[in-house]
């Protein structure tokens, strides 16, 4: 359920009422006995992200550290085969510590939402979500070459970020 409105928050921000052919859902979800205190306290030092995240080569505070809103911040990202290593510079525009970070943006006709969502569970522990949607023609010709890559390693993300967040 979670994974669910996850995906339907970044579908709302960029615009898409649901994914068609020129859309892109990327997600991994998580469930771990953390807790949202000790999965946020390694997933919110952004210095870190490289060791725990597949896709990320690099990442840096451009603006003052911190997960606020407004706070910017650049990640390299090696995303493999047509899209090569960028570094791409991102603005939070939703934070709810402890349970949620998003950045959205629209750059050369390609619109995307990235979106964390951190839920505590009533029986202990801590839903990890991590969702991403991209739209606009150029994702639609990469789709069928990127789309289970990067799904796996948005899996792959979380399940490092659960077993960190566990060994802290």
């Amino acid at each position: 359920m979670q994974r669910a409105n996850n995906v339907q928050f970044c579908l709302d921000r960029i615009g898409a009422s649901r994914p068609g052919w020129s859309t892109l859902v990327v997600a991994g979800s998580v469930t771990t006995r953390a807790t949202p205190e000790q999965v946020w306290a390694v997933w919110s030092d952004l210095a870190t992200w490289p060791r725990w995240s597949p896709l990320h080569r690099a990442t840096a505070w451009v603006s003052r550290p911190g997960f606020v809103k407004d706070a910017q911040f650049s990640q390299t990202l090696a995303l493999g085969f047509p899209a090569g290593t960028s570094t791409q510079l991102v603005t939070l525009d939703d934070v709810e510590t402890l349970r949620q970070v998003s950045w959205s943006g629209d750059k050369s006709g390609l619109k995307s939402c990235h979106s964390w969502q951190f839920t505590p569970l009533a029986t202990g522990g801590t839903q990890i979500s991590n969702v991403e949607t991209f739209t606009g023609t150029t994702i639609g010709l990469v789709r069928p070459l990127v789309a289970n890559r990067w799904n796996k390693q948005f899996q792959q993300a979380v399940e490092r970020l659960a077993q960190a967040a566990t060994a802290a």
